[in-house]
């Protein structure tokens, strides 16, 4: 579905996602031809705008993000591996191992069929 395409997902599966032949871009919301994609959780509100737009045009989308009162000021520089402490970083990774374990062994088992 992405393969020679590029495309975007949280970063902690960056690697993965790679694994299916995808050019991995760093980036919240990703058009690539007839593909979208989008990374992390809050990312999926830039991609629905995003979509919105192309579907309905610009001012619909704008006027969405109006009434959802979108503007993103978060207390902290800390929502991607970028802009977050090192240490930060570390303890998540380690938190979140086994799932990103988990998911490795099964796209390792797809690529492998």
């Amino acid at each position: 579905m992405l393969q020679g395409y590029k495309a975007t997902c949280h970063w902690a599966f960056c690697e993965q996602l790679a694994l299916f032949g995808v050019k991995v871009v760093s980036e919240r919301v990703v058009i690539d031809r007839d593909r979208i994609t989008g990374a992390g959780v809050t990312s999926g509100i830039d991609f629905g705008l995003t979509l919105l737009s192309l579907l309905w045009g610009e001012e619909m989308a704008k006027m969405a993000q109006l009434m959802m009162e979108y503007d993103p000021q978060p207390p902290f520089q800390a929502g991607t591996p970028k802009t977050a402490e090192k240490e930060i970083v570390n303890s998540l990774l380690q938190l979140g191992n086994p799932l990103i374990e988990a998911f490795l062994r099964q796209t390792q088992e797809i690529i492998s069929k």
